[in-house]
C-alpha cells in the first residue's frame, strides 16, 4: 500500500459513526404512512373495496360496461349533413372511406 491509502485507512478507522435520532424509525414510518394530498378519496375507496373484493370486481365490470356502451353510442351518431364521404383523401373505394361510410351510414 502506498502512503495515501494508509492515511485514508487511519481516517476511516478514526471516523465516529453517525447515530440517528431516537425517534428516527417512528418519523420514517410516519412519513411513509402519511396520505398523499389530493388522493384521500382514492385511498378511502381503495380501503373500502379492499375488504370487499367481490364488490370491487363488480364495480370494475360496471365501469368497463359503461365505457364500452358509452363509446359505442358515441361512435354510432348519425352522419352530419355537411360530411362528404367522397373527398380526395377518403375516396369511397379506400379502406378509410369504406370504414367511414359504414360508421356514418352514408353511401360512398
Amino acid at each position: 500500500m502506498n502512503e495515501h491509502d494508509e492515511q485514508l485507512n487511519e481516517r476511516l478507522r478514526a471516523w465516529r459513526g453517525i447515530e440517528p435520532r431516537a425517534d428516527f424509525e417512528a418519523e420514517v414510518w410516519r412519513r411513509v404512512a402519511a396520505p398523499v394530498a389530493g388522493l384521500d378519496w382514492f385511498l378511502a375507496l381503495r380501503e373500502w373495496f379492499g375488504v370487499r373484493p367481490a364488490l370491487a370486481s363488480a364495480a370494475a365490470l360496471l365501469v368497463a360496461v359503461a365505457v364500452g356502451l358509452g363509446s359505442t353510442f358515441a361512435l354510432a351518431q348519425p352522419a352530419r349533413d355537411g360530411l362528404a364521404i367522397s373527398t380526395p383523401s377518403l375516396h369511397g373505394s379506400s379502406l378509410a372511406g369504406t370504414y367511414l361510410a359504414m360508421i356514418t351510414g352514408a353511401t360512398p
